[in-house]
């Protein structure tokens, strides 16, 4: 009974981590379509075969990213759980809760280090914006440095000054 549930925890965990990443990757250009089909070449085919391009693949957004990580640690920690219920219920031995909780602290782990890879990427890319602002500013510093400078024009006095309400003028419209 126990070298059952063991299995049955070793194919839940499997199924839990592989099938997602199966699925995703099995696209036309990627996944086991790719080892269903042979190359032209593997084949020996004589004739020309027009070579296709590949779809562009879609750009990983950073929600995506985030996405899949809260998924993987919510399914690692629903199998610990389980794991967990399984040994309360005494169906299982103290030790199958082992091989889960091993996942979900490597898992941990790995996220406490993405999280730091994120946090460097951001400085260095906050660092890139400032070095190209301070570029910029010295670009235009010496610009305006190497500008010629600008004509003063000395305004004359004029005897007479416009005044619209002086001696019963009036503005357009009133």
């Amino acid at each position: 009974m126990s070298s059952a549930v063991l299995y049955l925890a070793i194919v839940a965990v499997w199924a839990v981590v592989l099938v997602p990443m199966w699925l995703r990757r099995d696209t036309e250009a990627t996944g086991i379509t790719r080892l269903l089909h042979k190359r032209p070449e593997e084949d020996e085919v004589t004739e020309e075969v027009p070579e296709e391009s590949p779809e562009p693949r879609r750009r990983v957004t950073r929600a995506a990213i985030i996405a899949r990580r809260r998924r993987r640690t919510t399914g690692l920690a629903a199998l610990v759980l389980t794991a967990v219920a399984l040994v309360a219920s005494g169906v299982a031995p103290w030790w199958a809760t082992l091989p889960p909780a091993a996942l979900l602290a490597g898992h941990v782990a790995l996220l406490r280090v993405a999280v730091g890879m994120d946090a460097a990427r951001h400085r260095a890319a906050a660092q890139a914006r400032a070095a190209a602002a301070r570029t910029r500013a010295l670009e235009a510093r010496r610009a305006a440095e190497a500008a010629e400078p600008a004509e003063v024009i000395e305004l004359v006095p004029l005897d007479e000054v416009f005044d619209q309400y002086a001696d019963d003028r009036r503005a357009v419209g009133e």
